[in-house]
């Protein structure tokens, strides 16, 4: 379904050469939710523009992306990416009202998005739309449908969001922190549309996100991005209860502590910034865990049991 190889993605500045994420690698199956989580300007997001085949007319893109029959994303033409957006990769966007045109009405853009999705004429794609909105939670499907965005709540337009991603019954889902903006009542209501979507069409789905809570509920895998580097990944529970990578284990102890109520200890040191050149890992300056051999050389994934972690700290393994 989804097969990420050493994914890469630099760009140029004052002819040096800026690395913003560095050999990703991840698979997902028929019905597999992969998490990925990590702080602000990991490079979160880049994976999904990247799977969405946006940023193919950037110069230094390197790896591999096989998804929904395409054997590289990264080479494919406009033609063939389109068709993969249209047929199979749906989208949940991070801002669900800046998503929707304010000036149309909501039947006016569903329909449009259905038509391109599924061939379907005027008076067809009308009926589906209804279908949709029924699907996702509104009682009142033809009220919705004659209403601008603007009279929508951000959770009301987020679900209009997930029912056009899954009109054309996509094979994979991005989902770009789709809870971000939205009350704690929403953020359940539209993971659990997600989820009933999943069972339904067993699409696989990536997950975006900052809410550690709604990664460890609804995510099978998690990925682990640290200053656009793959720290760690394996399955959620045991990711969640013994993380290896010491970003890992600062990640998850503050959001226990959070949850306990206890005051969580600040992070060492600072972030490096995009243009730092340091031979060694990305976290060496806030990690307290380090070793000489970390600001040396730059660690690789290795296995570790069912997971896979980039630390000097664990030197066995096989390397990926």
């Amino acid at each position: 379904m989804i097969d990420v190889a050493d994914l890469s993605v630099s760009i140029r500045k004052d002819k040096a050469v800026i690395p913003l994420l560095k050999d990703v690698s991840f698979s997902l199956g028929p019905g597999e939710t992969l998490g990925i989580i990590g702080e602000s300007g990991s490079g979160k997001s880049l994976v999904t523009y990247t799977l969405l085949g946006l940023l193919n007319h950037t110069a230094g893109l390197e790896g591999n992306i096989a998804v929904c029959g395409c054997r590289n994303l990264l080479k494919a033409g406009r033609k063939e990416i389109r068709q993969l957006r249209r047929q199979k990769i749906g989208y949940v966007p991070q801002n669900p009202q800046g998503s929707l045109t304010p000036t149309r009405k909501i039947e006016a853009q569903m329909q449009e998005v259905i038509a391109v999705k599924t061939g379907l004429r005027r008076k067809e794609a009308a009926n589906y739309a209804a279908e949709l909105l029924v699907k996702v939670g509104f009682s009142e499907p033809g009220r919705i449908l004659r209403m601008f965005p603007h009279q929508l709540s951000g959770g009301m337009c987020q679900r209009i969001a997930v029912a056009m991603a899954i009109a054309g019954r996509p094979e994979v889902i991005l989902a770009d922190e789709p809870t971000s903006s939205l009350d704690l009542l929403s953020k359940i209501e539209i993971m659990t549309l997600l989820g009933k979507a999943q069972k339904e069409y067993n699409f696989a789905m990536v997950l975006v996100t900052h809410d550690l809570g709604i990664a460890l509920k609804y995510c099978s895998t998690l990925a682990v991005l640290y200053s656009g580097r793959l720290v760690e990944m394996g399955d959620t529970r045991e990711l969640c209860f013994d993380p290896r990578h010491p970003y890992s284990k600062n990640l998850f102890g503050c959001f226990f502590n959070e949850r306990k109520g206890r005051e969580s200890a600040l992070f060492h040191g600072e972030p490096p910034v995009l243009n730092d050149r340091a031979p060694g890992c990305r976290y060496f300056a806030c990690c307290r865990e380090r070793i000489t051999a970390c600001e040396v050389q730059e660690p690789v994934l290795i296995r570790i049991g069912t997971g896979q972690v980039a630390c000097w700290l664990y030197d066995g393994g096989e390397n990926q």
